[in-house]
Parts: C-alpha cells; structure tokens; sequence
C-alpha cells in the first residue's frame, strides 16, 4: 500500500519560511543532493494546496529550462514538473499553468484513501503549512521527514500550529548534513 510523507525544511525554532514569508531553504550540498535523489526515488505523486501550489508552478517549469543549475538541482526541476499532482482547491477550476496538475475530484482523506489503493511510488506534501496541517488533522500521514536547519527565523508559518492531538511517532532514521542540518524521518505509530 503506498504512504503519504510529509517533508518539510524547517528552523530550529520551528518555522518554514521566514518573518515575511520569504522562502529560507537549506544550504544546497552533497548531502542535500543525495538525500533529494531519495525522494525522486521514492515518489511519484505530489499533494498540494492552492497557495503552494501557484508559488511551485510559477518556479519550477522555469528552473527546469535554467542551463545555469546543477545537475542535481535540475534533476529536481525535472522530477517536480514530470510527477503527478494532485491539488485541492474550492477557488481554482483550471490547472493547467503547471503539467501534469489535476484538481482533486474529492476531499483531502477520501482523495487519500483512494491514492493510497493505488499501485504506484509513495506520495509526498513538500510545502504549505496550513495544507499540511490540514493533512495532519485528517490522520492521513504515514510518515514525517524534517530537515532541520541550523538557523532561528524569528517568525514565519510554524508547521506545526494548532496541532492539539497528540501522535505518537517511531523514528526511522536521524541524520546530520554536511551543512549541519539534520534530517529526521518518523513513522506515525498507530494504534492497532
């Protein structure tokens, strides 16, 4: 059965983008590069919101035709724009400013239990704080990964806001970048 993780970067002070809503992404290295290969490796289903979703369509079909990038860095570029999409919005009708985008047809849980039945890579929700909380809330995560990068935002969209249920979580594997990031994979623990 596929899984949904959710992978986010995010401060030390539990942010994921700054005061302003400024993108603050890790700094790119060897180790980021072979951890972002794992995750063209593993997925082939993105979840987005609507905000995320528009900032990502307008970035990555130009990234992808950017000959100034590295190899892996247009790898992702590749991987983002050549992956399915799924986007869930109540105020958008069309998704075609980004390929290979369909609007989910259902609800957030209902559009995931079908997805999960499906044969295929796992799925993934790279980015959006109030989607991912959303998402949290529905129970629908099976596993969480978390940059954590080596820096205070002060402020920003913290991914974990309003979250009152408690969720237990078993760790898969913690480990520390070249760039003094560490990385975090959980399983959700549930109950059985």
């Amino acid at each position: 059965m596929r899984k949904l993780v959710l992978s986010m970067f995010l401060s030390v002070d539990g942010f994921i983008d700054g005061p302003g809503g400024e993108f603050i992404g890790p700094d790119w290295s060897a180790d980021l590069d072979r951890w972002t290969a794992e995750m063209i490796d593993r997925f082939d289903t993105l979840l987005f919101g609507r905000a995320a979703w528009q900032l990502m369509s307008a970035h990555w079909p130009r990234a992808e035709a950017n000959l100034e990038v590295s190899a892996p860095q247009h790898a992702v570029a590749v991987f983002m724009n050549g992956s399915r999409k799924i986007l869930f919005t109540r105020s958008l009708s069309d998704a075609s400013a980004w390929a290979n985008t369909e609007i989910a047809a259902q609800g957030l849980a209902e559009t995931v239990a079908a997805e999960k039945a499906k044969p295929g890579k796992d799925m993934v929700i790279f980015a959006g704080a109030k989607f991912a909380q959303t998402a949290m809330r529905a129970g629908v995560i099976d596993e969480y990964w978390l940059l954590t990068i080596p820096m205070l935002f002060g402020g920003g969209s913290r991914l974990f806001e309003g979250m009152a249920d408690r969720t237990r979580l078993a760790l898969l594997d913690s480990r520390t970048m070249d760039t003094g990031a560490v990385l975090s994979r959980y399983r959700v623990a549930r109950h059985q």
